[in-house]
């Protein structure tokens, strides 16, 4: 009985887990500007897959249908920056020792102990890929 089950949860777990591993990319493409019936700009990632241009494509022609649509323009926009910050601190020990005197007066030499810091900064431009397109008018399809 034990058997069985034990049998059972191995069969279910591999069929999640291939099931997981068949779901296809789904395109992922934002409307950045809209004109219903006169064209826009869609984003896609920086580095985008073909899947994800044809969303870029479904979005286009949904908006322009009946009428075609035509790419006036697409390249890479920068949209933002990503600022990253290193801080370090290093602890320094006291040095300092008495290495004798001067006309009553005690000499010393080392330096005090305390704390150094480091810090650096790092900007990226954040960038996409950005198509813009038009509606075709019935005249211009001729």
């Amino acid at each position: 009985m034990m058997k069985q089950i034990l049998l059972s949860a191995s069969s279910l777990g591999l069929l999640f887990v291939v099931g997981c591993q068949t779901v296809p990319y789904q395109g992922q493409a934002r409307e950045t500007k809209k004109r219903p019936q006169e064209g826009g700009v869609i984003s896609l990632k920086e580095n985008y897959r073909p899947e994800d241009r044809q969303k870029a494509d479904e979005k286009m022609k949904l908006n322009c249908q009946p009428l075609p649509f035509r790419v006036l323009e697409e390249g890479e926009v920068v949209v933002g920056q990503k600022v990253e910050t290193d801080s370090r601190d290093t602890k320094r020990d006291d040095t300092r020792s008495e290495v004798g005197n001067l006309f009553g007066i005690p000499v010393i030499s080392g330096e005090a102990g305390g704390k150094d810091t480091k810090s650096s900064s790092t900007t990226t431009a954040l960038r996409e890929w950005q198509i813009t397109y038009q509606c075709e008018s019935k005249k211009a399809k001729r």
